[in-house]
């Protein structure tokens, strides 16, 4: 199966998709291709990607299907460069772009769910220990990060793009 690292990291993926009831067990961190980035991405901030490719008939499909994600992440979510990261890397097999993208997930589920157990009452977060919020009803607009959405611009069905500002991920 290869290095206690690589084991490490087949089990955050691994533990991220079981979170976020996505039906898939992976064997070494390389499974993690454009499917699992996009699954990942639609279950736990709860939207579908932007100019997704539903059919990825080419490589060059996962390929923009994932710089899709990425950008996504960095411009919509993250405000931060993830230019480090690559879809083309990620579809390639680079484990070190797939580690890095990774850990931006399982941030972003952990401060997701930090953000949504202070939001509960704690009476209904003891009824399900172990929810999550993947596929969360709404996106989370971080406190004073909200900004004025432009005219003519906006999410699915016209409403405001969330933008937040968290501590998840700051690369080396």
């Amino acid at each position: 199966m290869g290095t206690q690292e690589e084991r490490d990291w087949v089990d955050v993926a691994n533990d991220l998709l079981s979170k976020c009831h996505i039906n898939l067990r992976l064997r070494k961190v390389t499974d993690c291709d454009a499917n699992v980035f996009v699954a990942l991405y639609e279950a736990i901030l709860g939207e579908k990607v932007p100019d997704h490719v539903a059919v990825p008939r080419s490589q060059e499909d996962d390929i923009h299907n994932v710089q899709s994600v990425i950008d996504s992440l960095a411009l919509d979510y993250l405000q931060i460069s993830l230019s480090h990261i690559t879809g083309e890397n990620i579809v390639r097999g680079d484990q070190e772009s797939i580690k890095n993208l990774l850990e931006i997930f399982d941030g972003l589920l952990e401060y997701l769910t930090e953000q949504i157990s202070e939001d509960e009452p704690l009476h209904e977060a003891a009824e399900e220990p172990d929810s999550v919020p993947c596929a969360a009803a709404a996106p989370v607009t971080a406190p004073g990060t909200e900004q004025p959405e432009p005219a003519g611009e906006g999410g699915p069905a016209g409403e405001p793009i969330p933008v937040f500002q968290c501590p998840i991920y700051r690369p080396v």
